[in-house]
């Protein structure tokens, strides 16, 4: 089972998407100008972590069970 978990303090949402952009998987999805990044498509997953890697504040993790 995979969870991602974003620690939405660390975020900077509107100010940097690059989980948005840089997901292969579209699990990311901002919805409205000035909101943060939700996950939306955890199941789509493929656990390249790129998100987890790539994120300017650390504000992703991925955990599997």
């Amino acid at each position: 089972m995979i969870k991602i978990i974003v620690d939405y303090a660390k975020c900077l949402g509107d100010r940097d998407e690059v989980c948005v952009e840089i997901c292969p998987s579209s699990v990311f999805e901002k919805k409205e100008e000035g909101a943060k990044p939700k996950v939306t498509n955890v199941e789509a997953c493929i656990l390249c972590r790129v998100c987890e890697v790539n994120c300017p504040s650390q504000a992703i993790k991925i955990l599997v069970s």
